[in-house]
């Protein structure tokens, strides 16, 4: 069985909102999106967990990324849901949806978080029903402390068939229910509506309660639309959340599917960080707090793979969960977050592979979500990258071809398999960036460390390499961090590193820079972390 090296990213990022649409359509016409691409049926509000605020305070986070039958599988952050009412069957978790189907008439299903515990939640999700209800109406809770099946403080949207919502802060204490706050929703529960909730349940003795309901088409209110306070005694204890559904006894058309999405909980103080101003390229070292998407930002979900047609297209603010292939002039990304998906095919995060193509990456964020051998960052070529944060797949860029730019990122974390099937069953050939032909290229003012083969590989396997500066970098990590290899292609040609800091965990020792002895490689002032001077190896 093969097995992979996995990272945590650093403890501080940049944080952004994401929003999720179900179709690629509000100022995107540019795009040509591939009939592989699962569209979900929903929009939904909450934070992108490839962002996230990280702090203490943070009590669940839950976007269901993953496929589940009989059951909604574990949490991101939280554990494991846990499930009451009907049958198993009745749970599933598809694209980025958890469901419970009520599926007669005076039924209620729950699934809930019993790990988490806290007295001090703001609680965020979108919830929706399959089908508006005819004959009677449809419950669904949405519960910020549940301290036990009988004792809870709960938001408590009720879809009337007439199509309005009355929403109600409720407190239930063993076999009494009491409404704490109610108001009527005029339009919101109209057939397929989607709806953003928000329930702040803090504090003890008294427990305050704040909640709002709004279409995920509109604007979050300002003002909360119902507020109360509470001091039953059962319920002045820690407890975890939880979402329920239940049809009145009139209802005739079940069963009708509860849905749940983007769940995120945190305590009332946690708050995004300023967004970090980095300075001039190459006067800092990036990391996780100046590259990837601004603090703040909202971002929309799209679930499947994207291909860019249209020259000039803009990409402002994506959380992307597949590939993208770029297929035109002058695009830009930026303010977004690519995290792919599974596959068994060699692909990439980002593909620029064609003359006619070009894309810039600003200000976002490359993972692979699901990690396998399969993923590179960034393939091809015509393409710059600038603050990105690039993490978690094999090679960070693969370049075949001219005029790349890689400046003020952080490359870090590659993926490492002993047994790598993309390589035959032998170990992976993981490397922070890899040249395999091209001229014209710029690596200036990153920080790029945790391969496990080479930190930038010039290899002209597709044919040769010239006219490349790294300059001002922190560089680490392979057998040696900077490595020519001229495969019978001929001696490298202006080929400049300077002003580089490199690492101490090559594991040959003292090997900043390898190159054949027939190539010179023009160098200044790079030196190791402990002053030493970091000069150039030759090798065959």
């Amino acid at each position: 069985m093969s097995s992979a090296r996995l990272h945590v990213s650093a403890p501080v990022r940049r944080a952004a909102l994401a929003v999720l649409t179900g179709a690629l359509s509000v100022g995107l016409v540019s795009l040509a999106v591939p009939a592989s691409a699962t569209t979900p049926d929903y929009t939904s509000s909450a934070q992108s967990l490839a962002a996230t605020i990280t702090a203490p305070t943070t009590v669940a986070v839950d976007a269901f990324g993953r496929t589940v039958q009989g059951g909604w599988g574990t949490a991101t952050t939280g554990g494991a849901w846990a499930a009451a009412g009907g049958d198993a069957t009745d749970y599933t978790v598809a694209n980025g949806t958890a469901s419970m189907a009520v599926r007669k008439a005076g039924w209620q299903l729950s699934s809930s978080l019993p790990s988490v515990k806290s007295t001090d939640t703001d609680l965020r999700a979108v919830v929706s029903l399959d089908k508006a209800p005819v004959g009677g109406a449809v419950d669904a809770d949405v519960t910020g402390r549940n301290v036990s099946a009988t004792a809870a403080y709960r938001l408590r949207a009720k879809v009337l068939a007439d199509g309005n919502i009355r929403a109600s802060l409720i407190s239930v204490n063993g076999s009494t229910v009491t409404t704490l706050s109610s108001q009527t929703l005029m339009g919101l529960g109209a057939a397929g509506k989607q709806l953003n909730v928000r329930l702040v349940v803090t504090g003890t003795a008294p427990t305050t309660l704040k909640a709002k309901v709004w279409s995920t088409t509109a604007t979050e209110p300002a003002d909360w639309q119902l507020t109360a306070t509470d001091s039953a005694a059962a319920l002045q204890a820690p407890g975890g959340i939880a979402f329920a559904g239940y049809t009145g006894s009139s209802v005739t058309n079940a069963p009708i599917t509860v849905r749940v999405a983007d769940v995120r909980a945190t305590s009332t103080e946690a708050s995004v960080p300023a967004p970090v101003a980095p300075g001039a390229v190459g006067t800092y070292v990036p990391d996780a707090t100046t590259t990837g998407v601004p603090n703040g930002t909202k971002l929309t979900v799209h679930n499947g793979d994207l291909t860019i047609t249209t020259p000039n297209t803009v990409i402002d603010g994506l959380d992307v969960r597949g590939f993208v292939k770029v297929a035109a002039p002058n695009v830009t990304i930026k303010n977004s977050i690519i995290r792919g998906r599974a596959t068994s095919t060699q692909t990439a995060l980002v593909t620029s592979a064609s003359s006619t193509a070009s894309v810039t990456v600003i200000d976002s964020e490359l993972y692979n979500s699901v990690p396998g051998p399969w993923v590179d960052g960034v393939r091809g070529y015509n393409f710059k990258l600038q603050r990105v944060n690039l993490h978690d797949v094999i090679d960070m860029a693969h370049i075949y071809g001219d005029n790349v730019t890689i400046e003020a990122s952080y490359l870090h974390d590659n993926l490492h398999y002993e047994v790598d099937p993309a390589q035959n069953n032998t170990p992976s050939h993981d490397d922070s960036i890899q040249i395999q032909k091209g001229n014209n290229m710029r690596i200036v003012g990153n920080n790029i460390s945790g391969a496990f083969n080479t930190g930038i590989q010039f290899t002209q396997d597709q044919g040769t390499v010239s006219n490349v500066t790294i300059d001002k970098n922190m560089l680490d990590g392979g057998g040696c961090t900077v490595n020519l290899a001229e495969k019978g292609k001929g001696p490298f040609q202006g080929i400049t590193v300077k002003d580089n800091k490199f690492g101490r965990t090559t594991k040959n020792y003292n090997c900043a820079i390898i190159a054949p002895t027939t190539t010179v490689v023009t160098t200044s002032n790079n030196y190791f972390t402990d002053g030493v001077v970091a000069s150039v190896r030759k090798g065959s």
